[in-house]
């Protein structure tokens, strides 16, 4: 029995895409988790040193804004770095023509 040497185009990237998706799935349920625990720890840090330094003034909401605005963004390119890397196995290496 012999083995074809060229398989079909996309047959081995099945599990990859499976990854990609069940990675990507997990993530966005875990998203709303991760958004309360990382903005919860960014005010608690904000608070300390607001109370360390200028305690008089008010809080900015400009940067508790930002704060959200660049944790979701860091948790985003989190995830697209994560489906970058498990995608480069789906995608076909090139080989090089054989002389004939």
């Amino acid at each position: 029995m012999e083995t074809d040497p060229k398989p079909a185009a996309g047959g081995d990237a099945r599990g990859a895409g499976l990854a990609i998706a069940g990675m990507t799935v997990t993530f966005y349920v875990a998203l709303a988790a991760l958004v309360v625990v990382g903005m919860w720890t960014v005010l608690c840090v904000y608070a300390i040193v607001k109370w360390i330094g200028s305690a008089p003034k008010a809080p900015d909401p400009t940067v508790i804004v930002l704060s959200v605005v660049l944790l979701v963004t860091l948790l985003v390119t989190l995830l697209a770095v994560g489906i970058g890397l498990v995608g480069r196995s789906m995608t076909p290496k090139k080989r090089k023509k054989a002389k004939t």
